[in-house]
């Protein structure tokens, strides 16, 4: 494929149109709802250069192959690098120290250009949707491209092998390579947008970084590169993207259609998608096809297309920076409200904007320009190479030392706070609120340590998750009768049965099982509430997954001879096909259900009302506003959610259903995230252990009652 006759500023300009959507995405998530898909620009553009370069200097050789890595380690390696180092410190200093271990973990995975995966991984963790964002979380997408690069260069150089092969077999070499690379590219294509389209159904949150979703996106830009190849040795004149002066009136106008199509589809994508629009999968066709239409038009030399807005000076070289802008932008946005202490405004959402553009423009004229050829550089593969492993041992080295620093500190802070507890016992937690002859004893279990304080359900592994295809229980206290020679059973079988919101009274009954000798077997489904009926939830087959592990779990209890069923749930996914407006009714009207297939079974049942939910991570606002806890708290009628579990245990009329409340220990004129000296929450609506085992007089008294029956 020959090169182009001159520098392509139309592409140029679908670059600054791109970076231009990711910002105002970042910046003003509200107005520009459908930003992400900037990124999806950026991948046909790389597709489509990278291609293009390969086909016009295929990868016949080792040195040939070392040197295109070279070129792309040299153009992309330093500046990452750069803004990694200045984050992690940056983090230091101004990110609440809860934070630490997930940014040294997401700044060595980004460092080896695997944060697509790691965050795939995290968006599977129902707890992990609750952290801070990582300020380098933006490196999933440059994570895609690094990779591409890695394989893609493999694929073709097997396209200019078959290529010289064709030689020796006396038949065309240029046709032959033209050819396959049209296959080639056409192949992951098709399989990769079909993957896509598939698993943004099945696993949505994984599907949105995962690289096998993406492929597709840079290989639609290497398809045209391709098709423009082929084209180019079967036609007696350069195939340039655009048409040459001579051709017919009608190809100018389907050229200046396409141009125009292609940014008004971007355009659309940018301004109507939002987080509840299918991503990738199909919907990226908008955006994608529309950057392929651009540059297919070229519209460079076109008269009445866009190519005069796309050369306006500010906008080539807000092209020409685009990578550092986007290396930039994300973590100011993260970091800079931690630094000023409140949140950002317009005048501050303006100065990182105004700051993003200088930093890039710093880091694109000292560090990408200059380093990318420099003569020692350039000259030698080897100096290459070896700033590349300087790059990955520096910032990665600084990665781990954060990462197990703070891991240290975290388990120093927990185990200085449970002995601080141990010793102010018993004037500790909601014993303060009970007890007036209690003083509060300051902040004994703080964000640091509360993070990491989590009921011992957790590192049991006593969740069946999403999707649902577990069956995992967990027993605690004595078990029965014949169990062992010798031991004696259970006073008392209790089931504990819910999401997350019953796993945290865990901590709540540990005493009393061991001094009053209960057994309790635990019965936890995460998110998923204990209704029969089909809850929301994406990806294909796990509202039925949620259903059926729902019916495991109620089926197990009225089954198993328990003397209570204990149940606590949040009810925060909705009903599937019930109106916004009548979801509480319609879970209420579910929860009876559940509630009379227990009763009607004789089981005696303690619902436990939900706990105060704060407006946000509880471990991380407390490390912001240090001093100033009740910052981190919210009004009683924010805090307390609909409980429909609640509502309908209240309107039991078998008389073997009751509730318990520790509302009035949590909140007054406001809920409090620190009770009595202790963080209450480990995220912004779990308990942390520490507190929930100053709620055991509630919750044990009202236990003790259940099983005594009605008086």
């Amino acid at each position: 494929m020959p090169a182009p006759s001159s520098p392509r500023t139309d592409i140029q300009g679908l670059r600054a149109l791109a970076v231009a959507a990711v910002l105002g995405f970042h910046l003003w998530p509200a107005s520009v709802t459908g930003g992400y898909v900037g990124v999806d620009v950026f991948f046909v553009v790389s597709g489509f250069l990278i291609t293009s370069h390969l086909l016009r200097r295929p990868i016949r050789s080792g040195r040939d192959l070392l040197g295109f890595w070279a070129r792309r380690v040299r153009r992309l390696i330093p500046a990452a690098s750069l803004v990694l180092l200045v984050t992690l410190v940056a983090s230091a200093v101004w990110l609440p120290t809860t934070t630490l271990v997930q940014v040294g973990r997401e700044v060595l995975a980004s460092a080896l250009y695997v944060e697509n995966w790691a965050l795939a991984s995290a968006e599977t963790d129902y707890l992990a949707a609750d952290q801070l964002h990582s300020p380098v979380q933006h490196y999933w997408s440059l994570s895609i491209e690094e990779q591409f690069y890695l394989v893609w260069p493999l694929l073709l150089a097997a396209v200019a092998w078959a290529g010289l092969r064709a030689r020796r077999r006396r038949r065309d070499p240029e046709r032959t390579t033209a050819a396959l690379a049209v296959a080639l590219t056409g192949a992951v294509l098709v399989a990769s947008l079909g993957w896509s389209v598939w698993m943004t159904w099945a696993e949505p949150a994984a599907a949105y970084f995962v690289s096998t979703t993406r492929f597709w996106e840079l290989a639609l830009g290497g398809l045209l590169a391709a098709v423009l190849a082929r084209r180019a040795v079967r036609a007696p004149v350069p195939a340039q993207v655009g048409a040459e002066p001579g051709t017919p009136r009608s190809a100018g106008v389907l050229r200046v259609t396409a141009a125009w199509a292609g940014l008004a589809m971007i355009a659309v994508a940018v301004l109507t998608f939002d987080a509840a629009t299918p991503f990738p999968g199909y919907t990226a066709l908008l955006p994608t096809v529309g950057a392929l239409l651009v540059i297919l038009a070229d519209a460079d030399r076109l008269r009445g297309g866009p190519g005069g807005a796309l050369r306006w000076r500010p906008v080539q070289w807000l092209g020409d920076t685009s990578y550092s802008v986007y290396l930039w932008h994300w973590p100011l946005i993260v970091v800079v409200p931690f630094a000023l202490g409140r949140d950002l405004g317009t005048v501050d959402l303006l100065a990182i904007l105004v700051g993003t553009l200088l930093l890039a423009w710093f880091s694109q004229r000292h560090v990408e320009d200059r380093l990318r050829f420099h003569p020692a550089l350039t000259r030698r593969l080897g100096a290459t190479f070896a700033l590349l492993g300087a790059c990955v041992v520096v910032v990665g080295g600084a990665a781990v030392g954060v990462w197990v620093t703070a891991s240290a500190a975290e388990r120093d802070a927990l185990a200085e706070a449970r002995t601080a507890v141990a010793q102010a016992a018993p004037c500790v937690g909601a014993e303060v609120v009970r007890d007036d002859d209690c003083a509060d004893p300051g902040l004994l279990l703080g964000p640091t340590a509360a993070a990491q304080d989590k009921p011992v359900v957790y590192a049991d592994g006593c969740w069946n998750n999403a999707p649902f295809t577990t069956r995992n229980t967990c027993t605690y206290g004595p078990g029965t009768t014949d169990d062992t020679e010798g031991t004696e059973g259970p006073t008392a079988r209790l089931a504990l049965v819910g999401n997350s919101h019953a796993g945290h009274w865990v901590p709540a009954l540990e005493d009393a099982i061991a001094t009053d000798g209960w057994q309790l077997d635990t019965y936890l489904q995460s998110v998923c509430y204990t209704v029969d009926a089909p809850i929301e939830f994406p990806g294909e087959g796990v509202s039925e997954a949620c259903q059926a592990t729902n019916r495991w779990a109620v089926g197990s209890i009225v089954a198993g001879g328990y003397d209570l069923a204990i149940m606590s749930d949040r009810t925060d996914q909705h009903l599937a096909g019930v109106p916004r407006e009548q979801q509480d009714a319609a879970a209420e009207d579910a929860y009876r259900e559940t509630l009379a297939t227990f009763t009607d079974a004789g089981i005696p049942v303690l619902v436990l009302r939900d706990t105060p939910a704060m407006p946000e991570n509880v471990p991380d606002c407390l490390a912001q506003h240090a001093g100033d806890p009740d910052a981190c708290g919210a009004p009683p009628a924010q805090a307390l959610e609909p409980d429909p579990l609640a509502a309908a245990a209240r309107a039991d009329t078998t008389g073997l259903v009751s509730v318990t409340s520790v509302d009035h220990l949590m909140c007054d004129e406001i809920c409090h995230p620190v009770v009595g000296g202790i963080t209450a929450y480990f995220d912004h609506g779990h308990l942390t252990a520490t507190f929930a085992r100053t709620l055991a007089p509630e919750v044990t008294g009202a236990v003790r009652a259940a099983l005594e029956g009605p008086p």
